[in-house]
């Protein structure tokens, strides 16, 4: 059997657990998916906005015997868990940090039937085989020879990237609605569900409004800054935001950009300083 290329993220996600009688409600009133459809054959997608509906962290979330654990950028992990144990209140769940438990593992192929069967495996869209391992330290070494370890994270990077898949950041954290970044097209959020942190700014801009910025990968000759504002000559205001930008070769820079809708449609945009940016379209569909 050939062994799969995996990318070990240990170092750049974490998982959180959710346990007690009460974990599922009190996840259902702080995310935008609707954790009740959770069961131990899929996950969800989701995130934790803030009560002004900006996405505080993205997240993939997955049950097993009960327990919920969210697997999330770890720079964001100590301030999510401190944030969510201020609205545990009287419900009955404990919210502990779990990493130490798991291999957190990234794959870009379809997993074979002789495959040991992983803890969980999150599929990021329909479209592709990107998807996450998450497997327990008792289990590793009987996985371990079914894959070749690849640590360059800049790889794992440019894979979310061509599947225009977002991911936040300490310096992108609590700027953007959720359909900004496309969590509506990705199925991070539950329209049907009940109320929870941020549900009505992100109920109003689907029912009511029309979402002016939208998540685009593209290509530069030129690195950005995370967090970085574009702009164009004769205006001056910001057409978008970066997300992150990675070197593809020693010519090429790779990322995503939140751009407003009006630009997200061209094929190049010309910035300041003569800038070139190429777009890439997501090949899921938006709505």
């Amino acid at each position: 059997m050939s062994s799969i290329t995996a990318y070990n993220l240990q170092n750049t996600k974490s998982i959180i657990s959710f346990a007690g009688i009460d974990a599922a409600s009190f996840l259902q009133g702080q995310t935008t998916c609707d954790v009740l459809s959770l069961d131990e054959t899929n996950s969800v997608f989701g995130a934790l906005c803030n009560p002004k509906g900006r996405v505080i962290s993205l997240f993939h979330l997955v049950k097993c015997n009960d327990i919920f654990y969210m697997l999330l950028p770890s720079e964001l992990c100590e301030n999510i868990i401190k944030r969510l144990k201020m609205f545990v209140f009287r419900s009955k769940v404990n919210i502990d940090d779990v990493s130490n438990q798991f291999s957190i593992l990234g794959v870009n192929e379809a997993l074979t039937e002789q495959l040991a069967k992983p803890f969980a495996y999150i599929r990021y869209t329909e479209n592709d085989d990107l998807a996450l391992l998450l497997i327990q330290n008792n289990s590793i070494k009987e996985l371990s020879s079914c894959f070749t370890i690849n640590s360059n994270n800049n790889d794992w990077e440019n894979l979310l990237i061509s599947a225009c898949i977002p991911e936040i950041t300490l310096e992108t954290s609590e700027q953007f609605i959720p359909q900004m970044l496309n969590l509506d097209a990705l199925k991070g959020i539950s329209f049907q569900k009940g109320c929870y942190t941020g549900q009505e700014v992100v109920a109003r801009m689907h029912y009511k409004g029309s979402v002016k910025r939208r998540l685009t990968s593209y290509q530069s000759a030129s690195p950005f800054d995370t967090g970085e504002q574009l702009f164009i000559d004769d205006d001056a205001n910001s057409i978008g935001t970066i997300l992150n930008s990675i070197p593809v070769d020693k010519e090429t820079y790779a990322g995503l950009a939140v751009l407003k809708v009006s630009f997200s449609h061209d094929q190049e945009i010309i910035l300041k300083k003569n800038i070139a940016i190429t777009i890439r379209h997501p090949t899921y569909k938006l709505n």
